[in-house]
């Protein structure tokens, strides 16, 4: 049937469209659905044309809503037949392959929130034959199921990555790999980019390994449970816990001492019911436990520009994205001194190492008196963004 109905396109501008509704979809009076558009006006008689796509249905529940959120903002919320066909040829079952790295005996484990679906990154702890530690940082090798110009690889370039709301997330990639062949998940064998550190007695890095690796995670930890270790609660595996967190203590200790900033901001978390509803609002904490995972993955990722930035210099142009920050904007800066002066905090921005030592002071300050705490989310604004960029032009 075709109908001239009302349309709105970002909840702001209405539209006159001819909608044709396909035979296979039913579609009742007040149902929400999307509409693709067939024929746009060319002429200012012209009639717009579309065709009905698919049917939220007509109730107000949570579901429908954050359906409507998404399809409103443009992102797909199906995936299509020749997408699926090649996650259906896709095998199930992990195998060790030649050129990668073979870590199932080591310790390994991955820390997320407690409501994580998937788990990107790992740790391993392990003492070879002479005693000599290593410490491994794991991250999926999505690359291995999505080979470049496929179907997948077109798909995952066309999202950008995926969408997080408060109940869900839409994936850059199908369920298959984004929750099953690509998740760390426990007590199951996984193709992972890895880099591998020798440590000495003292903590210090003396050499690394980065290459493909396959590792067996002994166990999923929520922040909340490697805090309770880390605590002292007995546990198997609280030896190794409480040894990362040494280390990663050791290493931010010197990483700030080096100028790195202590950004140390409240977050806030809604707790939802069976039906999605929210009914609580929590802020989350900082713990060492969140500390831990963060220091190894500042750790890797440097590792890894450090080595990709030495071939560049070596005259190897190698594809690739760096994480940086620019110089902050002076007058924000100037702006942020004035305020905090007004609550009696005197920040001295002359140098980025002045600016680096009067915003951790700052941090100190605001552990010691929440009124401090204020001051915290406009530093990190009056500050300039991380951008992702293939000119590395460091962390200011």
């Amino acid at each position: 049937s075709k109908a001239p109905v009302a349309v709105a396109q970002n909840g702001r501008r209405l539209y006159e469209v001819q909608v044709q509704i396909p035979e296979n979809l039913i579609v009742e009076e007040y149902d929400r659905v999307i509409v693709q558009i067939t024929h746009y006006k060319e002429k200012p008689r012209d009639v717009m044309k579309g065709v009905v796509i698919r049917n939220l249905g007509r109730d107000h529940s949570t579901d429908v809503e954050m359906q409507s959120i998404l399809a409103d903002k443009g992102f797909p919320l199906e995936w299509s037949p020749k997408i699926m066909a090649q996650v259906a040829a896709i095998p199930g079952v992990v195998l060790p392959e030649t050129g990668r790295r073979d870590l199932r005996g080591w310790t390994t484990f991955t820390i997320d929130p407690y409501d994580a679906k998937d788990f990107d990154d790992a740790l391993s702890v392990h003492r070879d034959e002479k005693g000599k530690l290593h410490i491994g940082v794991h991250i999926a090798d999505v690359s291995h199921y999505v080979p470049e110009g496929s179907a997948l690889d077109l798909e995952a370039r066309y999202r950008g990555n995926s969408v997080y709301l408060v109940d869900r997330v839409l994936p850059m990639l199908p369920e298959k790999l984004s929750n099953e062949l690509c998740s760390l998940r426990p007590r199951e064998d996984k193709h992972c980019f890895s880099v591998v550190f020798a440590l000495n007695e003292n903590y210090r890095v003396t050499h690394h390994w980065i290459g493909k690796t396959l590792i067996h995670s002994d166990r999923r930890f929520t922040y909340e449970e490697a805090q309770q270790l880390i605590e002292g609660q007995s546990d198997p595996l609280a030896e190794q816990v409480q040894l990362l967190n040494d280390i990663a203590g050791s290493h931010r200790k010197r990483r700030i001492a080096q100028g790195a900033i202590d950004f140390d901001t409240e977050e806030v978390k809604f707790r939802l019911d069976v039906a999605g509803n929210p009914v609580a609002l929590e802020v989350k904490e900082r713990k060492e436990a969140h500390m831990l995972v963060e220091e190894f993955m500042l750790l890797a990722n440097r590792t890894v520009a450090e080595f990709i930035q030495r071939k560049q210099a070596q005259a190897q142009r190698i594809p690739f994205v760096y994480r940086v920050h620019d110089k902050p904007d002076p007058e924000k800066l100037e702006l942020f001194q004035t305020y905090a002066r007004e609550l009696g905090v005197y920040l001295d921005f002359s140098t980025p190492a002045k600016v680096a030592a009067s915003l951790n002071r700052l941090a100190g300050l605001a552990r010691q008196d929440p009124k401090y705490k204020v001051l915290q989310p406009l530093g990190i604004r009056a500050m300039a963004k991380a951008l992702y960029s293939t000119e590395n032009i460091g962390h200011y």
